[in-house]
């Protein structure tokens, strides 16, 4: 998950999918957006985890979040407070520039929340 907060709440959020098991660094991993394989109620619960998340530390930035998935049973790995290397990735795939709004967050500019869209926004981006 790459995603941008202010004061804890979710401005933006994109939910890629590992190809490789867990295990491989993000920034090396084959990702697949929007997800192909997670279903709706796994995707509910990954978007509760990241608000939760974010809330609870307060984030005003940008930060990226790596979950394992298997049945439906969610676990955190890894929580970031920066700009992971897929930010790039989901700026282009989703035609939203998460970058800009963290750096808008950063300098204490208003931004309104963008909703992005987890399933059928019109393309599929593949990085590798």
């Amino acid at each position: 998950v790459d995603s941008v907060a202010c004061d804890g709440e979710i401005v933006v959020m994109a939910i890629s999918e590992h190809v490789e098991n867990a295990g491989v660094h993000s920034g090396d991993a084959t990702l697949v957006l929007p997800a192909q394989d997670l279903n709706k109620e796994t995707v509910g619960k990954i978007k509760v985890i990241v608000e939760a998340i974010a809330n609870a530390l307060s984030v005003s930035g940008p930060f990226n979040i790596q979950l394992i998935a298997k049945d439906n049973q969610l676990k955190v790995i890894e929580c970031n407070l920066r700009v992971s290397r897929s930010f790039p990735f989901v700026s282009k795939t989703l035609d939203t520039d998460f970058i800009a709004l963290a750096t808008r967050v950063i300098i204490g500019q208003q931004v309104k929340p963008v909703h992005i869209k987890f399933k059928n926004v019109g393309r599929v981006g593949v990085k590798v």
